[in-house]
């Protein structure tokens, strides 16, 4: 085993710019960060000031393997090369018109041409927004409005769908050492539970949850009023926990019996899974796909795309779609070469993304058996979630039986020892990520086990 690829210094504080940060953050900004997933990083948030390829260096100087890659965008590494020709040549022509632009119908066609089931585009900045765009065009194209959505698949921040799945939990505030392990508490008590305080419960009255990857559960609320069946193709967001054989195709089939509209949430798997993302890897497609994160290669830009006859709604504008900055000029010249060059390089792109992953996998596998820590992974192209426990995650119900306090600190280990990964324990990967890079992540994986077994044998 190779030795940890960056070493803890006894009797510095490695993070002392990033607590200072912290300090100042916190009398202005809400919470001291800008999304709430980042409150809970220990030792405490990271500042960053620069990334580059699979790298990313904090305000202290501390160098950073990043599994984050800002929660999934950055497939094509930081600050890539072709994708910042193409916005500084943008920057120099203007950066928001209020109007048309060649870029959007380019990035429209590119869209339509990666993208299985695509054949018309809107064009938005969020995954949020966007979601909320298909559910639209599904309720004015059937004239119902009642939506089906799955337990642990997280569609968006907003009161109608933010429903049915975990939220961050408060952590304690202080100076970064007192704060306690991110405790997740149980599975939801009910389908219908909120995601978040301040919501309106009645703004989601017309949302069904049902569990997913079950055909006869679809098939009970399944029924004429039902305008969208939306979900993850993959249930990243819930544990990465793969479509049973058989289960995608079957959904088709029950939403096209009653006529309701099919929606891909493609935000995370969307040009991650392949080129053409999960529906290309299943091989089913839907009515419409919701598109995101690495469509715009870090940049704010999100998509919808699906058949010509439910994108009419648009077109003939009973749905208003409307954004100051949908179809942005910088955006869209990020998203058109970042989609241009996957097209362009797919045959590289996902084999590569394929074999890291593996690896990956393997050297989390190989660090869980040294420590005697038992451990659950689940994994697709190009994203890896692991879970301290002595099962397989096989459900979101799986997932909150497993061990957060103990992959807390194993996340803690890994963030002191210069692998930068969300809390929770997922992990992305980019073409940038190198075969280097997942030895020295194996290396800190096994010390961080250790720490974390040891947490294990004492409870």
């Amino acid at each position: 085993m190779t030795e940890s690829r960056v070493p803890i210094e006894s009797g510095r504080d490695r993070f002392a710019e990033s607590r200072a940060y912290q300090s100042r953050a916190r009398r202005t900004l809400a919470s001291g960060v800008a999304s709430a997933s980042r409150a809970t990083q220990l030792p405490v948030p990271i500042c960053f000031a620069k990334g580059r390829g699979a790298h990313l260096t904090d305000v202290d100087g501390n160098d950073y393997i990043d599994y984050t890659l800002a929660l999934g965008p950055m497939l094509l590494g930081h600050s890539p090369a072709p994708v910042i020709e193409a916005v500084q040549r943008q920057l120099a022509l203007g950066i928001g018109y209020g109007a048309s632009h060649r870029n959007e119908a380019e990035l429209a066609e590119a869209v339509c041409r990666t993208i299985p089931s695509g054949e018309k585009v809107v064009l938005s900045n969020t995954g949020s927004e966007a979601i909320h765009v298909a559910i639209r065009i599904a309720r004015a194209a059937t004239g119902r409005t009642r939506i089906i959505k799955f337990l642990g698949h997280y569609h968006g921040w907003f009161d109608p769908i933010h429903i049915g799945i975990s939220s961050v939990r408060p952590p304690q505030l202080g100076n970064g050492d007192d704060q306690p392990p991110l405790d997740m508490g149980a599975a939801d008590s009910g389908m219908r539970k909120l995601g978040t305080a301040g919501q309106d419960p009645l703004a989601s009255a017309s949302v069904t949850v049902c569990q997913w990857n079950s055909e006869s559960a679809l098939e009970e609320v399944l029924a004429n009023d039902v305008a969208a069946v939306i979900m993850e193709p993959v249930n990243v967001n819930g544990g990465c926990i793969l479509p049973r054989p058989g289960y995608l195709d079957a959904v088709r089939k029950l939403t096209q019996r009653v006529g309701a509209v099919l929606i891909y949430d493609e935000i995370v798997t969307g040009y991650r899974l392949g080129l053409g993302g999960a529906q290309q890897r299943y091989g089913v497609l839907p009515d419409l796909t919701v598109l995101g994160k690495a469509l715009g290669a870090g940049f704010p830009i999100s998509a919808v795309c699906g058949s010509a006859h439910l994108m009419d709604e648009v077109a003939s504008l009973r749905v208003a779609h409307m954004g100051t900055f949908n179809g942005n000029p910088v955006c869209t010249a990020a998203a058109l070469a970042a989609v241009r060059h996957m097209e362009s390089n797919a045959d590289e792109i996902y084999p590569s993304l394929d074999a890291r992953t593996s690896e990956l996998v393997q050297v989390l596998t190989q660090a869980g058996l040294e420590a005697e820590l038992p451990i659950a992974i689940n994994s697709a192209t190009g994203v890896v979630r692991m879970f301290i426990s002595p099962i397989s995650v096989g459900s979101y119900e799986d997932s909150f039986r497993a061990n957060a306090a103990a992959m807390q600190t194993f996340t803690t280990s890994l963030v002191e020892q210069g692998v930068h990964v969300p809390a929770r324990g997922v992990f992305y990967l980019s073409v940038a990520h190198t075969p280097q890079d997942i030895a020295d992540t194996g290396a800190a994986a096994t010390v961080a086990a250790m720490k974390a077994a040891k947490e294990t044998s004492s409870m």
